[in-house]
C-alpha cells in the first residue's frame, strides 16, 4: 500500500498480461522456432530495445514513424524503442560486421513497439521471432529461410496456414507500366496503398493511389493486373510477364519466382502450409526489395499475417559500404496465439506432472528428498505448501496434476510411499521408491 492509498491495478492500453495456459504455449512455441532454427544453422543473437531515434526512423513508412515510441532519455539523447527486429539487425551487422562470417544466418526473438491502433491479435508491445540470412543475395537464400518457416508452421498446432509470396520488384514493375514517371517516393506511396487491400478494399485503395500525384488514371487498370488469377489462386505470371516486358529487374524477379515458389511447393508437401502466388502482397514497410510473403491462419484469414518478411537488399547500406543483402522474415507470436486462442487450440498441458502429498510434520524432509529424487529423473513434480492433507490434494487437482505421491510417518519408516492416479482415482500403498519411479 503507498501513502496515499491502494492503487489501482491497471495495464496501459495495447499490453497484455499472460496467463499460465497463454505463457505455455507461448514458450512452446519459441522452443519450436529455436530448435527448427538451430537445425538449419541459424545463430541466436540479441539487440538492445532502445536505440538512437536516427538508426530506426525513416525505415519503414511514415505511418510507421508515427508509431514509434519516441523520447529523450536522462542524458538528453534522442532515443525510441525498436519498432521491429530488422532494422536493429542491419545496425547491428554494420557494427559487428569484422566477426560475423557472411553468409550469416540469424535468429532472433525479442519484444518491439508501436504505438498503433490495438485491435484483435495487434497490440502495442509484441513479440517477433525473426530468422534472417545476410550476405547472399540468391535463390537459396529465399528458399532457405522460406523453407524453415514452413516447418515451424507446420509444427506449430495452429491448423492450416497459406503462405502467399509476392515480390516487390515486379510490383515496381507494374506500377511503372501502368503510372510511368513516378518519383521513388511516390512509387513507395502506391505499395503503401497497396499494403492496404486486405483491408480497406480496391475501390479505397484506388482513391489513395489516384490521390499520388502522377499516379491519376493507372490506379484500375493495375489493380486490375494484380486481380488476375489462374484457377489455382495463383497470379497470372505470363500476364505479368506481357505487361513489364522490356524491364529487366521484373523480368529476372519472376524468373527468380518461379523457381523459389517451385521448390518451396516440394518442401511444403505433405505439410499443412499452402504456397500461392499473389503479387498485390506488398508489405508495408519501405526497405523490401525482392521478394515478400504473408501468412495467414486458413480458419481465420481476418486476423490478418501470422507471419511475413521479404528481401531487403539495402537495409544495411545506412551502417556500411559494405555490400550486404539480407532476405527474412518474422513470426508474430502474440497474432499467432491471438488466433489459436480464437480457435480453441490452446489448452493445459497435458504433461504428466507429480505432486508430492506431506501428510505428517516428520515426513517433510523425506517428502523433499523424494522431490528432489522426482525431479532429478526429469519428472514434473511440486509439493505441497500447506499443512493439511486435503487441501493438498485440492491444490494438487486445481494446478493439474496427474498424479499425488503421499508420505506420512509410516511411509518415512518404511522408505515407501503411496501413489494415486487423479484420473482414475486408483490408489497403490507402500510402493518402493523404485516401484514408484517405475510406476512414474
Amino acid at each position: 500500500m503507498s501513502k496515499h492509498g491502494i492503487i489501482e491495478p491497471r495495464r496501459l492500453k495495447g499490453f497484455r498480461d499472460y496467463m499460465p495456459d497463454q505463457m505455455e504455449k507461448r514458450l512452446e512455441i519459441m522452443d519450436l522456432i529455436r530448435r527448427e532454427a538451430a537445425l538449419a544453422g541459424f545463430r541466436s543473437i540479441g539487440t538492445p530495445a532502445l536505440e538512437y531515434a536516427e538508426t530506426l526512423m525513416g525505415q519503414g513508412s511514415d505511418e510507421t514513424d508515427k508509431q514509434v515510441y519516441r523520447f529523450k532519455d536522462n542524458g538528453d539523447r534522442d532515443v525510441a524503442l525498436r519498432f521491429d527486429l530488422t532494422v536493429p539487425f542491419a545496425r547491428f551487422v554494420g557494427e559487428h560486421q569484422g566477426t560475423l562470417i557472411f553468409p550469416f544466418k540469424k535468429l532472433q526473438i525479442g519484444d518491439v513497439w508501436r504505438g498503433e491502433n490495438t485491435q484483435k491479435g495487434r497490440y502495442r508491445e509484441f513479440t517477433q521471432c525473426d530468422l534472417d540470412i545476410i550476405g547472399a543475395d540468391t535463390m537459396m537464400a529465399d528458399i532457405e529461410v522460406l523453407s524453415v518457416f514452413i516447418r515451424i508452421l507446420s509444427g506449430a498446432g495452429c491448423g492450416g496456414t497459406t503462405m502467399a509470396l509476392g515480390n516487390r520488384r515486379i510490383l515496381s514493375g507494374l506500377i511503372a507500366a501502368r503510372c510511368p514517371g513516378l518519383t521513388p517516393v511516390q512509387e513507395t506511396e502506391v505499395l503503401i496503398a497497396l499494403d492496404k487491400l486486405a483491408k480497406i478494399g480496391p475501390a479505397k485503395v484506388a482513391d489513395l493511389i489516384n490521390a499520388i500525384p502522377g499516379a491519376q488514371g493507372g490506379a484500375d487498370q493495375l489493380l486490375a493486373d494484380l486481380a488476375r488469377h489462374h484457377a489455382d489462386g495463383d497470379s497470372d505470371l505470363n500476364y505479368v510477364r506481357s505487361i513489364v516486358a522490356g524491364n529487366a529487374d521484373a523480368e529476372a524477379e519472376i524468373l527468380r519466382t518461379e523457381q523459389v515458389l517451385k521448390i518451396l511447393r516440394q518442401i511444403a508437401s505433405g505439410r499443412s502450409v499452402t504456397l500461392r502466388l499473389d503479387l498485390s502482397v506488398a508489405r508495408g514497410l519501405g526497405y523490401y526489395t525482392g521478394i515478400v510473403f504473408e501468412t495467414t491462419l486458413d480458419l481465420l484469414p481476418s486476423l490478418g499475417s501470422i507471419c511475413s518478411g521479404g528481401r531487403y537488399n539495402d537495409l544495411a547500406a545506412r551502417f556500411t559500404t559494405r555490400e550486404l543483402p539480407g532476405m527474412g522474415g518474422s513470426v508474430g507470436l502474440d497474432r499467432l496465439i491471438a488466433g489459436m486462442e480464437e480457435l480453441n487450440q490452446i489448452s493445459a498441458s497435458a504433461e504428466q506432472m507429480v505432486f508430492v502429498a506431506v501428510a505428517t510434520q516428520d515426513a517433510w524432509d523425506y517428502g523433499f528428498s523424494l522431490l528432489n529424487q522426482l525431479r532429478n529423473k526429469n519428472l514434473r513434480a511440486d509439493i505441497g505448501l500447506v499443512p493439511k492433507l486435503a487441501n493438498q490434494f485440492r491444490h494438487a487437482d486445481r494446478i493439474g496434476a496427474t498424479h499425488v505421491v503421499t508420505v506420512g510417518t509410516s511411509e518415512v519408516a518404511a522408505k515407501t510411499a503411496a501413489l494415486k492416479d487423479l484420473k482414475t482415482g486408483t490408489e497403490v500403498r507402500d510402493l518402493s521408491l523404485a516401484d514408484l519411479f517405475s510406476k512414474l
